[in-house]
Protein backbone atom coordinates (compact mmCIF):
# COMPACT_ATOMS: atom_id res chain seq x y z
CA UNK A 1 0.00 0.00 0.00
CA UNK A 2 2.88 2.53 0.65
CA UNK A 3 4.30 1.56 -2.72
CA UNK A 4 0.89 2.28 -4.28
CA UNK A 5 0.73 5.92 -2.42
CA UNK A 6 4.16 6.33 -3.83
CA UNK A 7 3.42 5.49 -7.41
CA UNK A 8 -0.35 6.97 -7.84
CA UNK A 9 -0.05 10.11 -5.95
CA UNK A 10 2.95 11.09 -7.39
CA UNK A 11 2.64 9.77 -11.28
CA UNK A 12 3.86 12.40 -13.94
CA UNK A 13 0.90 11.22 -15.35
CA UNK A 14 -1.07 12.94 -12.59
CA UNK A 15 0.70 15.43 -11.86
CA UNK A 16 0.51 19.15 -13.11
CA UNK A 17 2.19 20.08 -15.55
CA UNK A 18 3.15 23.89 -14.98
CA UNK A 19 6.23 24.85 -13.83
CA UNK A 20 4.90 24.38 -9.72
CA UNK A 21 2.95 21.01 -10.11
CA UNK A 22 6.61 19.16 -9.79
CA UNK A 23 8.06 21.42 -7.53
CA UNK A 24 7.52 19.99 -4.15
CA UNK A 25 6.81 16.05 -5.41
CA UNK A 26 8.94 13.21 -4.19
CA UNK A 27 9.34 11.75 -7.56
CA UNK A 28 12.61 9.80 -6.30
CA UNK A 29 11.18 6.59 -4.32
CA UNK A 30 14.18 5.53 -2.11
CA UNK A 31 13.79 2.16 -0.29
CA UNK A 32 16.72 2.87 2.60
CA UNK A 33 17.31 5.81 4.81
CA UNK A 34 20.55 7.54 4.69
CA UNK A 35 21.12 10.06 7.38
CA UNK A 36 23.97 11.45 5.79
CA UNK A 37 22.08 12.27 2.48
CA UNK A 38 18.76 14.11 3.73
CA UNK A 39 18.62 17.74 4.47
CA UNK A 40 21.09 19.05 6.56
CA UNK A 41 18.19 21.25 8.77
CA UNK A 42 17.15 17.59 10.02
CA UNK A 43 20.75 16.60 11.08
CA UNK A 44 19.90 19.40 14.01
CA UNK A 45 17.16 17.92 15.71
CA UNK A 46 17.49 17.34 19.29
CA UNK A 47 17.58 13.79 20.40
CA UNK A 48 18.82 14.38 24.32
CA UNK A 49 17.17 12.41 27.12
CA UNK A 50 18.63 15.30 29.57
CA UNK A 51 20.06 18.87 29.29
CA UNK A 52 23.14 18.97 31.74
CA UNK A 53 23.57 21.92 34.02
CA UNK A 54 26.73 23.28 32.08
CA UNK A 55 24.47 24.02 28.91
CA UNK A 56 21.86 25.91 30.95
CA UNK A 57 24.83 27.76 32.49
CA UNK A 58 26.10 28.02 28.88
CA UNK A 59 23.21 30.43 28.25
CA UNK A 60 23.23 32.79 30.46
CA UNK A 61 26.00 34.55 28.66
CA UNK A 62 23.93 34.06 25.04
CA UNK A 63 26.53 32.34 23.39
CA UNK A 64 25.76 31.42 19.19
CA UNK A 65 24.33 27.65 19.02
CA UNK A 66 27.19 26.54 17.28
CA UNK A 67 29.47 27.17 20.63
CA UNK A 68 27.30 24.94 22.96
CA UNK A 69 26.14 22.28 20.09
CA UNK A 70 28.64 19.89 21.99
CA UNK A 71 26.55 19.87 25.16
CA UNK A 72 23.26 18.36 23.51
CA UNK A 73 22.74 15.61 21.69
CA UNK A 74 21.64 15.73 18.00
CA UNK A 75 21.72 13.62 15.06
CA UNK A 76 24.17 15.20 13.63
CA UNK A 77 26.69 14.03 16.15
CA UNK A 78 25.20 10.16 15.54
CA UNK A 79 25.94 9.61 11.86
CA UNK A 80 27.56 7.18 10.97
CA UNK A 81 26.67 5.05 14.27
CA UNK A 82 24.35 2.67 15.17
CA UNK A 83 21.90 5.32 16.86
CA UNK A 84 21.80 7.53 13.93
CA UNK A 85 18.35 6.10 13.00
CA UNK A 86 17.07 4.41 16.48
CA UNK A 87 17.29 5.81 20.10
CA UNK A 88 15.96 9.31 19.99
CA UNK A 89 15.08 10.49 23.34
CA UNK A 90 12.56 13.43 24.45
CA UNK A 91 12.94 15.65 28.17
CA UNK A 92 8.79 16.00 28.01
CA UNK A 93 6.49 13.43 27.38
CA UNK A 94 3.07 14.80 25.33
CA UNK A 95 -0.30 13.62 24.81
CA UNK A 96 -2.53 12.96 22.32
CA UNK A 97 -2.99 15.81 19.77
CA UNK A 98 -6.38 15.15 19.74
CA UNK A 99 -6.85 16.02 23.46
CA UNK A 100 -6.96 19.60 23.30
CA UNK A 101 -9.80 21.73 23.85
CA UNK A 102 -12.82 20.41 20.67
CA UNK A 103 -13.23 24.53 20.47
CA UNK A 104 -11.45 27.71 20.83
CA UNK A 105 -12.61 30.55 22.07
CA UNK A 106 -11.68 32.06 18.32
CA UNK A 107 -14.92 30.01 17.27
CA UNK A 108 -16.59 30.65 20.47
CA UNK A 109 -16.84 34.82 20.99
CA UNK A 110 -19.24 35.92 18.60
CA UNK A 111 -17.64 39.64 17.20
CA UNK A 112 -14.24 40.53 16.79
CA UNK A 113 -13.96 42.78 19.17
CA UNK A 114 -14.72 40.34 22.15
CA UNK A 115 -11.99 37.94 19.92
CA UNK A 116 -9.94 40.92 20.15
CA UNK A 117 -10.18 41.98 23.65
CA UNK A 118 -9.81 38.40 25.20
CA UNK A 119 -6.73 38.02 23.38
CA UNK A 120 -5.11 41.58 24.68
CA UNK A 121 -6.46 40.20 28.13
CA UNK A 122 -4.43 37.49 27.92
CA UNK A 123 -1.67 39.31 26.59
CA UNK A 124 -1.31 42.01 29.34
CA UNK A 125 -1.65 39.02 32.27
CA UNK A 126 1.47 37.31 30.46
CA UNK A 127 4.93 38.85 31.85
CA UNK A 128 6.77 37.21 28.76
CA UNK A 129 4.43 39.16 26.32
CA UNK A 130 4.03 42.77 25.43
CA UNK A 131 0.85 43.81 24.92
CA UNK A 132 1.67 46.74 23.10
CA UNK A 133 3.51 44.39 20.26
CA UNK A 134 0.87 42.25 20.26
CA UNK A 135 -1.77 45.00 19.43
CA UNK A 136 0.20 46.30 16.73
CA UNK A 137 0.56 42.78 14.81
CA UNK A 138 -2.83 42.15 15.10
CA UNK A 139 -3.25 45.40 13.81
CA UNK A 140 -0.74 45.28 10.61
CA UNK A 141 -1.20 41.46 9.99
CA UNK A 142 -5.11 41.90 10.14
CA UNK A 143 -7.18 44.87 10.46
CA UNK A 144 -4.93 46.71 7.47
CA UNK A 145 -4.79 43.68 5.45
CA UNK A 146 -8.44 42.93 5.63
CA UNK A 147 -9.61 47.01 5.20
CA UNK A 148 -7.24 46.82 2.42
CA UNK A 149 -8.30 43.73 0.31
CA UNK A 150 -11.95 44.45 1.09
CA UNK A 151 -11.44 48.12 -0.52
CA UNK A 152 -9.49 46.82 -3.62
CA UNK A 153 -12.72 43.83 -3.71
CA UNK A 154 -14.99 46.89 -3.26
CA UNK A 155 -13.46 48.83 -6.75
CA UNK A 156 -13.12 45.56 -8.42
CA UNK A 157 -16.80 44.41 -8.03
CA UNK A 158 -19.33 43.25 -10.28
CA UNK A 159 -22.83 44.06 -9.92
CA UNK A 160 -25.43 41.34 -9.85
CA UNK A 161 -28.85 41.28 -10.36
CA UNK A 162 -31.47 39.91 -7.57
CA UNK A 163 -33.80 38.07 -10.05
CA UNK A 164 -32.02 36.51 -12.83
CA UNK A 165 -28.49 36.44 -10.79
CA UNK A 166 -26.88 37.77 -13.70
CA UNK A 167 -23.39 39.44 -13.58
CA UNK A 168 -22.52 42.94 -14.78
CA UNK A 169 -18.98 44.43 -14.65
CA UNK A 170 -20.04 47.98 -15.04
CA UNK A 171 -23.89 49.20 -13.80
CA UNK A 172 -26.12 49.25 -17.32
CA UNK A 173 -27.28 52.60 -18.19
CA UNK A 174 -31.16 51.85 -17.48
CA UNK A 175 -29.70 51.08 -14.04
CA UNK A 176 -32.04 48.10 -14.51
CA UNK A 177 -30.69 44.17 -15.51
CA UNK A 178 -31.03 43.93 -19.74
CA UNK A 179 -30.66 40.74 -19.57
CA UNK A 180 -33.21 38.77 -22.04
CA UNK A 181 -35.72 36.24 -20.67
CA UNK A 182 -37.45 33.86 -23.13
CA UNK A 183 -40.98 33.10 -22.24
CA UNK A 184 -41.42 29.55 -22.26
CA UNK A 185 -45.24 28.15 -21.18
CA UNK A 186 -45.53 30.89 -17.95
CA UNK A 187 -41.62 30.02 -16.50
CA UNK A 188 -38.54 32.29 -17.68
CA UNK A 189 -35.19 31.39 -18.59
CA UNK A 190 -32.26 32.76 -19.81
CA UNK A 191 -32.18 33.36 -23.69
CA UNK A 192 -28.93 33.64 -25.82
CA UNK A 193 -30.38 33.43 -29.19
CA UNK A 194 -29.39 36.43 -31.07
CA UNK A 195 -32.56 37.58 -32.90
CA UNK A 196 -34.61 37.67 -29.30
CA UNK A 197 -37.65 36.15 -30.70
CA UNK A 198 -40.60 35.69 -27.87
CA UNK A 199 -38.11 37.00 -25.26
CA UNK A 200 -38.59 39.58 -22.51
CA UNK A 201 -36.12 42.23 -21.16
CA UNK A 202 -35.36 41.36 -17.26
CA UNK A 203 -35.54 44.73 -15.69
CA UNK A 204 -34.51 43.27 -11.88
CA UNK A 205 -33.07 45.34 -9.61
CA UNK A 206 -29.05 45.57 -9.52
CA UNK A 207 -27.63 45.08 -6.09
CA UNK A 208 -23.37 44.92 -5.13
CA UNK A 209 -21.78 42.11 -4.51
CA UNK A 210 -19.46 43.72 -1.51
CA UNK A 211 -20.50 45.78 0.84
CA UNK A 212 -19.20 49.31 2.64
CA UNK A 213 -20.26 47.74 5.83
CA UNK A 214 -17.93 45.07 5.23
CA UNK A 215 -14.93 47.46 4.23
CA UNK A 216 -15.48 49.54 7.54
CA UNK A 217 -16.21 46.77 9.82
CA UNK A 218 -12.83 46.97 11.45
CA UNK A 219 -12.07 50.37 11.43
CA UNK A 220 -13.98 51.61 14.47
CA UNK A 221 -12.49 48.23 16.88
CA UNK A 222 -8.73 49.60 15.23
CA UNK A 223 -8.94 52.84 16.86
CA UNK A 224 -10.17 51.72 20.01
CA UNK A 225 -7.65 49.17 20.08
CA UNK A 226 -4.93 51.86 19.50
CA UNK A 227 -6.16 54.48 22.30
CA UNK A 228 -6.44 51.82 24.66
CA UNK A 229 -2.69 50.49 23.96
CA UNK A 230 -0.65 53.09 22.34
CA UNK A 231 0.48 52.24 19.33
CA UNK A 232 3.56 53.82 17.75
CA UNK A 233 3.09 56.34 15.88
CA UNK A 234 4.14 54.72 12.23
CA UNK A 235 1.29 52.40 12.55
CA UNK A 236 -1.19 54.98 13.71
CA UNK A 237 -0.50 57.02 10.74
CA UNK A 238 -0.86 54.09 8.55
CA UNK A 239 -4.16 53.61 9.75
CA UNK A 240 -5.53 56.74 9.76
CA UNK A 241 -3.96 56.93 6.20
CA UNK A 242 -6.20 53.88 5.11
CA UNK A 243 -9.35 55.20 6.78
CA UNK A 244 -9.26 58.62 4.85
CA UNK A 245 -8.69 55.96 1.62
CA UNK A 246 -12.16 54.56 2.49
CA UNK A 247 -13.87 57.95 3.64
CA UNK A 248 -12.66 59.37 0.24
CA UNK A 249 -14.43 56.41 -1.43
CA UNK A 250 -17.60 56.68 0.63
CA UNK A 251 -17.99 59.99 1.86
CA UNK A 252 -19.35 62.48 -0.95
CA UNK A 253 -17.51 65.75 -0.28
CA UNK A 254 -20.15 67.89 -2.27
CA UNK A 255 -22.99 66.56 0.47
CA UNK A 256 -22.40 68.60 3.12
CA UNK A 257 -25.01 69.18 6.45
CA UNK A 258 -24.97 72.07 7.95
CA UNK A 259 -26.98 73.94 10.64
CA UNK A 260 -28.20 76.94 11.67
CA UNK A 261 -25.43 77.75 13.93
CA UNK A 262 -22.81 77.23 10.60
CA UNK A 263 -23.79 80.71 9.86
CA UNK A 264 -23.64 82.54 12.98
Amino acid sequence: MLLLEGLLNFSRDILPSNRGGQMDAPLVLTTQLLPSQIDKEALNVDCSWMYPSEFYEATMSQPHPSEVRHLVDIVDNRVGTVGDVRGYGWTHDSAGLSSGPSNSQYKILDTMREKMDAQLALASQLRAVSVERVAKQVIESHFLRDIRGNLVAFSRQKIRCVKCNTSYRRIPLSGSCITKLAINSGTSRLDNSSDGSHASVCGGNLTLTVFPKSVRKYIQVTNDVMDMYGIDLYTRQRVEWMQSSVDSLFDNDKVTVMTLSDFI
